[in-house]
């Protein structure tokens, strides 16, 4: 999953991201009336996606705790940059129909990464996991969703395919996470039973 998501990412910076540096593309025009939000919002984005990875490591929480920890911190403050100024960047684009999209993304993201904090502040380790196994789909959603409207037939269709894709990914982020969470659970069960039996 981590080799797909990073592919994705290198395509979107390669395809999409890296027309920033022209100052006459698509995107700086778009972007030209915000570039403080759009700063605002990026770079904490960006960083997240980028600490998120780390924080997944078991390697890395196990032996560098407390790297583990800092890193965890500044992802939680990113969210809270990012997520909030996603609403305002919507809100200020000339197109109005993913306003609601980027606020329910927006509104998930800072909710479960609250909860991931509340959950490590309070010993709750194992649900600390879980809710950051929900929050992090919220920030793959900005690279998953740019690659796959880059698909020819889904580019063709315009802005009804964007919308499409855009909220079928942030459902996919909503409901997947609790998915994998609820069948390692189960996988878990089915291992402490066989190990019951087996005694």
């Amino acid at each position: 999953m981590w080799v797909v998501f990073g592919l994705m990412t290198l395509y979107v910076l390669a395809t999409r991201d890296r027309t920033l540096l022209d100052s006459h593309s698509f995107l700086r025009l778009r972007y030209a009336a915000i570039p403080w939000l759009m700063f605002a919002h990026g770079i904490p984005g960006a960083l997240a996606l980028l600490l998120g990875v780390f924080q997944f490591s078991s390697r890395l929480r196990q032996r560098y705790l407390q790297v583990h920890r800092v890193l965890g911190r500044i992802y939680v403050g990113c969210v809270a940059i990012s997520a909030p100024v996603a609403i305002v960047v919507a809100i200020s684009l000339p197109v109005m129909t993913l306003a609601m999209a980027s606020t329910i993304q927006a509104l998930g993201w800072l909710t479960t990464t609250a909860t991931a904090l509340y959950c490590v502040r309070t010993g709750r380790i194992q649900q600390h996991r879980e809710w950051m196994m929900r929050s992090y789909p919220f920030a793959m959603v900005f690279v998953v969703v740019r690659a796959i409207v880059a698909v020819p037939a889904i580019a063709r269709m315009g802005e009804l395919g964007v919308a499409t894709v855009v909220w079928s990914v942030i459902a996919t982020a909503c409901f997947l996470p609790s998915f994998v969470i609820a069948w390692q659970a189960l996988a878990a069960t089915r291992r402490a039973v066989k190990v019951r039996i087996a005694a």
